[in-house]
């Protein structure tokens, strides 16, 4: 009974080992089950893994293959530039070498004409040195020659001269002290009426116009006659400190002249026509003293001038303006320049002695000693007492301009008696002064003439 218990029991107990070893064992499937699809996976996964390492490996493979021939072609290119590198560097070479070689055959050809030259030179003025003793001689005698006949003709002009002078200052002397007695007798006035009735006659009018115009021609043709002896002179001097080097400086002469002296044609207004300039051609020559207005060159060699302004006496020279000489032609104006001096300064002949004409006078309009002369403007301008345009291309309103300062301004102002314009700045007598206008060949030559002028005003 016991026996029987103890194996039930023992049967059990060998019962629930079976059942846990199943249990383990179903366990331990389940796990190799687990563990052989994993096996499988990961051998699937492995093979995939490398079937794609396998192709990035062949990819790689290829890819190192192209790149090693590229590699190749560049070191292939790389020499193949190299060689053309230092072939074109030796071409280089060569060609500046050559190049070298070529102006240094150019400069050592030059150096050696020039060396040539100079010893040429230098042998040749040796030769003029050597024979300068043998041809001193002849040149001598020529230049002598010359310079006897210079010296000759100075001398007589220099005596005709002497002459003159000395006429003249007898002349003045006289008329002079006839002049203090007139003066004296003046005074007096029981005089006057005797003086009135002696020189109020046409006949003694008539022997007075005539000593002046005597002395004014004298005059004038003694200042003519002193600027050729100027220039004489000046052609003597230059002769003699260059007479040794005439071969070596032929220009000199007349460059030294042409510095202190200025001469060629200019026109004046001709005073017979009012309304527009109509010029009148003259020869003018700039001496150091004078300036000398002759009708043609004929006149000049016969010493015969015109007129004649001294120098001393010249007050300003400048360009003209629109204002200046509103008569004259639009493309004559850049031409024009005028020249303001001393009524003293001025010699004319008789038939030249005409002042301003009416029509510049009875046009002027004097206001705060200003004188204004009516024009019209077609360039621009504007009015400097409203600052307002003065000018227009067709229609210009009235305008004026001062003869004296060329202040502009409208004509209304004027009219209406409106104090807004400054006075005259110039200070200088339209009495004691006068003018001239001189139309030159070109705007250059205009130019050339005012700056000579200039650099003699005193």
């Amino acid at each position: 009974m016991w026996h029987r218990k103890s194996l039930s029991t023992q049967l059990d107990l060998t019962m629930l080992k079976a059942e846990s070893e199943r249990l383990a064992r179903t366990l331990q499937e389940e796990q190799n089950f687990q563990l052989s699809q994993e096996h499988k996976k990961a051998v699937s996964q492995y093979k995939q893994e490398i079937s794609e390492k396998d192709l990035t490996i062949a990819q790689l493979e290829e890819s190192n293959k192209s790149l090693t021939k590229e590699v190749e072609n560049l070191s292939k290119e790389k020499t193949e530039l190299n060689e053309r590198l230092q072939a074109q560097k030796q071409e280089f070479a060569a060609e500046k070498e050559e190049l070298a070689n070529t102006i240094k055959t150019n400069y050592e050809k030059a150096l050696n004409i020039e060396r040539a030259l100079k010893t040429m030179a230098v042998n040749k003025l040796t030769e003029i040195m050597n024979q300068k003793d043998m041809n001193l001689d002849q040149k001598t005698r020529s230049s002598t020659t010359d310079l006897r006949k210079k010296e000759i003709e100075n001398r007589k002009l220099q005596l005709e001269l002497n002459q003159e002078k000395e006429k003249f200052n007898h002349m003045a002397i006289k008329y002079q002290k006839e002049l203090n007695e007139m003066q004296a007798a003046m005074e007096s006035d029981d005089y006057q009426s005797q003086f009135q009735q002696e020189y109020s006659s046409p006949a003694m009018a008539m022997q007075l116009a005539e000593e002046y115009t005597y002395r004014n021609k004298f005059q004038m043709e003694l200042d003519s006659k002193e600027s050729d002896i100027e220039q004489l002179r000046e052609k003597l001097n230059d002769l003699q400190l260059n007479s040794s080097v005439t071969s070596l400086q032929p220009d000199e002469t007349d460059s030294n002249i042409a510095e202190s002296r200025l001469e060629g044609w200019l026109a004046i207004p001709n005073r017979a026509n009012i309304k527009r300039y109509v010029w009148k051609k003259q020869y003018v020559v700039v001496s150091s003293k004078k300036i000398i207005f002759y009708n043609d060159e004929q006149d000049k060699e016969q010493s015969n001038p015109s007129m004649v302004l001294d120098i001393d006496k010249l007050i300003h020279v400048r360009p003209v303006t629109q204002g200046d000489v509103y008569r004259a032609e639009a493309d004559e104006i850049p031409r024009i320049f005028q020249i303001l001096y001393a009524n003293e300064g001025e010699c004319r002949k008789e038939a030249d002695l005409e002042s301003v004409p009416q029509g510049d006078k009875t046009n002027c309009l004097p206001h705060k000693g200003h004188k204004f002369i009516p024009t019209l403007y077609h360039f621009p301008s504007n009015c400097e007492a409203c600052s307002k345009p003065l000018w227009h291309v067709f229609k210009p309103p009235p305008a004026l301009e001062c003869r004296r300062c060329h202040v502009k301004c409208h004509t209304d102002h004027l009219d209406k008696k409106e104090d807004v314009i400054s006075p005259c700045k110039v200070n200088y007598d339209l009495t004691s002064a006068r003018d001239i206008l001189l139309l030159a060949l070109s705007q250059d030559e205009q130019q050339k003439w005012i700056s000579h002028l200039r650099k003699k005003i005193p």
